[in-house]
C-alpha cells in the first residue's frame, strides 16, 4: 500500500510538471490571457480604427484606390485581431473550462466586424457618389437651363434661344471673347430681365455685331436685337413688344418703371428707331404683345436689312 501511494504521488507530480512545462513553453508564453487579449488585441485597436473611419467619413471623400487599399489593410487587421483572441480563448477553455467570457468575446468580434463593414460601406458611398454642386452653382445651372447658347462651327454666329436670366451677360461676354471671328447674333425667346438685356445689348453694340431674329423675339429680347449694327428677320421670325412690368407683386420702391422705359426709349432712338414707334411700344400694356409686320418694322428703322 505505501508503494501504491508513493506511485500515485509521483504520477501527480509528473503530470503537474508536464502542465507547468506546457504553460511555460515559448509558444504559449506568446499568447496573452483572455482578458488582456480582449483589451489590448481586440477592443482598443478596433475602437481606434472605428473612430478613424468615422472621422474620415465625416471630413473627406477618399480616392477610390486609396479607399480600397485601406479596406484591405483593415480587413487583414481585423482577421489578425480575431485570430489572436481565438488563440487566447482556446487556451482559456483548456485551462479553466469557462465558456461565458469566451462567448462574450465572440459577440464583441461579431459587433466590431459589423460596425467595421458598415463604415467601409459608408466610405465607399461617399467616395463613389458624385458631389452635389454648391447652392450658388445649383442656381447658376438652373438659370442656364432656361436658355440655349451655342456658336456655329465657323465661329461667326452665336445663337441664343430662351429666357434672359441673371448671369447671361457675363456668360455671353466670356463666349464672345473666346470667338473673335463672331459676326452675327441670332435671337429668339420670350424675354426676361431688362438689366441683363441691357448688358448683352452693350456687348453687341461694342463689337458692332449684326443681329437676326429666328422665331419669336419678345419683350426684353427686342432690346438685345435693336443693339445690332445690321438687323434682319429670318424666315418665320417676329418681334413682340410691350411696356415693362415688375416680376414682384408688391413692386419695388427703388424701381421707377417710367424712368426705366425712358432710359431704354432713348437707346432705341439712338439706334435709329422712330420716336413714334417707341411711343406705341411703351403704350402697349405689359399683358399684351404687339407684333408689327416686317414692313412697319422697316419704316420705323427697327430692321435695316431685308
Amino acid at each position: 500500500m505505501p508503494e501504491d501511494h508513493d506511485s500515485k504521488t509521483e504520477s501527480t507530480k509528473l503530470l503537474n510538471i508536464r502542465k507547468d512545462v506546457a504553460r511555460s513553453s515559448p509558444k504559449r508564453l506568446r499568447i496573452l490571457t483572455l482578458g488582456r487579449s480582449f483589451l489590448w488585441q481586440l477592443v482598443l485597436p478596433r475602437v481606434t480604427v472605428l473612430l478613424t473611419w468615422s472621422l474620415l467619413n465625416a471630413v473627406v471623400a477618399l480616392p477610390v484606390r486609396l479607399l480600397y487599399a485601406l479596406v484591405l489593410i483593415d480587413g487583414l487587421l481585423l482577421l489578425w485581431q480575431a485570430q489572436c483572441f481565438l488563440r487566447s480563448a482556446d487556451m482559456h477553455i483548456r485551462d479553466t473550462g469557462h465558456l461565458a467570457p469566451v462567448w462574450g468575446g465572440y459577440l464583441a468580434i461579431l459587433f466590431s466586424g459589423f460596425a467595421t463593414v458598415t463604415l467601409w460601406w459608408d466610405a465607399v458611398l461617399i467616395a463613389t457618389t458624385p458631389a452635389e454642386p454648391a447652392y450658388a452653382e445649383q442656381e447658376k445651372l438652373a438659370r442656364e437651363a432656361l436658355y440655349d447658347l451655342s456658336v456655329s462651327p465657323d465661329g461667326q454666329r452665336l445663337v441664343f434661344a430662351g429666357e434672359i436670366p441673371h448671369g447671361l451677360t457675363r456668360r455671353m461676354e466670356a463666349l464672345m471673347e473666346d470667338t473673335p471671328a463672331l459676326r452675327e447674333v441670332a435671337l429668339s425667346g420670350p424675354g426676361g430681365l431688362i438689366y441683363e438685356a441691357r448688358g448683352v445689348a452693350q456687348l453687341i453694340r461694342e463689337r458692332s455685331l449684326d443681329t437676326v431674329v429666328e422665331g419669336l423675339c419678345a419683350s426684353a429680347c427686342t432690346l438685345v436685337f435693336v443693339a445690332g449694327r445690321d438687323r434682319r428677320l429670318a424666315e418665320g421670325g417676329a418681334l413682340g413688344f410691350h411696356s415693362y412690368m415688375l416680376a414682384y407683386p408688391g413692386g419695388l420702391p427703388q424701381v421707377d418703371l417710367k424712368k426705366e422705359q425712358q432710359r431704354d426709349r432713348a437707346f432705341l432712338v439712338q439706334q435709329g428707331i422712330s420716336a413714334g414707334f417707341t411711343d406705341r411700344l411703351f403704350a402697349t400694356a405689359n399683358s399684351d404683345l404687339w407684333i408689327p409686320d416686317a414692313a412697319e418694322l422697316h419704316r420705323a428703322g427697327v430692321l435695316t436689312l431685308p
